[in-house]
């Protein structure tokens, strides 16, 4: 009997992946489970259809990612937060802000997760790497005290 996994299914197959099974197998361990359902010519089409859309998103994912690099080349990031005289922050600066500075001077939201760097704990200019997938660049963050 020929099925399609919707799930990773350990020893068995990864989802989305078309294979043969003994029927016992595949009605009694598999479509009972909701693991997998029977490859007919609809579900079939409809896999394919699905393979098709996520190949787009993440085609436009990557668009937008370089379009975020090349923005980010161009522009400054300037965070602005409280320290003392000696130029030591209260607060250490993270992804998490830059992640946040960056939405609020480019208008494009990216996730912390791409983002690479120390915590930043004085005031001054650190680089930052961003990757994604085999993409990557850098730029700079100026932390000015406020």
């Amino acid at each position: 009997m020929r099925v399609i996994l919707l799930t990773d299914v350990p020893k068995v197959g990864v989802r989305h992946q078309v294979k043969d099974f003994k029927e016992g197998f595949a009605q009694n361990m598999l479509i009972a489970k909701g693991l997998a359902v029977m490859a007919t010519p609809k579900a079939l089409a409809d896999l394919e259809k699905r393979k098709s859309e996520m190949k787009n998103k993440v085609n436009e994912e990557m668009r937008t990612f370089d379009d975020l690099l090349n923005n980010l080349k161009n522009q400054k990031i300037i965070i602005n937060v409280k320290a003392n005289e000696k130029g030591h922050l209260f607060k250490s600066v993270g992804p998490h802000d830059v992640a946040l500075s960056i939405k609020e001077i480019t208008g494009l939201e990216i996730d912390e997760k791409y983002l690479v760097m120390d915590n930043a704990k004085k005031l001054g200019t650190c680089m930052v790497s961003i990757k994604k997938g085999d993409k990557k660049g850098e730029f700079q963050v100026e932390i000015k005290q406020s």
